[in-house]
């Protein structure tokens, strides 16, 4: 583990497919539906293995950053990895899924790393604000894919 890195783990249970999620997660068009903070995205179509782009999210007093993301492992309905790169630190956010009894098990690991000296104060201050957004986009993407289900059941 490089240092100063700072690993936050999720685990989260989202009454859809596998499919479905990962249909979701590798949709960029979908990205602020799940995350209030980020405000634009490019390019938006489907990610494929090594796909690249940036992202612009707002980062509080009115002010946004934009950052890098890399697309560096793509497994369908199984596992979904990026970087993300910004102003000092890398993010890397690994997505594992499998199919539970009744859901889909979700386990999400981010670690990040500072990049400069300025990146290694951000990052020790970094893991509560990490978490709150983590828990944040994962229950509003079970509430569109779970919505989405009941939709679909009603019909």
């Amino acid at each position: 583990m490089p240092r100063g890195a700072l690993v936050v783990e999720a685990q989260f249970g989202i009454t859809a497919t596998p499919e479905a999620v990962f249909n979701v997660l590798v949709d960029p068009a979908m990205w602020s539906t799940i995350d209030d903070a980020l405000v634009e995205v490019v390019p938006r179509d489907r990610l494929v293995l090594g796909a690249t782009g940036t992202m612009r999210r707002r980062a509080g007093m009115g002010l946004t950053v934009t950052t890098r993301w890399e697309n560096t492992a793509l497994v369908p309905a199984t596992r979904l990895e990026n970087l993300i790169r910004g102003f000092g630190y890398e993010l890397r956010e690994t997505i594992d899924l499998s199919a539970g009894a009744s859901d889909t098990n979700v386990a999400v690991v981010d670690t990040l790393v500072p990049t400069s000296l300025v990146g290694r104060a951000m990052v020790a201050m970094s893991r509560r604000i990490i978490e709150r957004d983590l828990h944040a986009r994962f229950v509003k993407l079970k509430s569109v894919l779970e919505a989405g289900e009941r939709a679909t059941s009603d019909r």
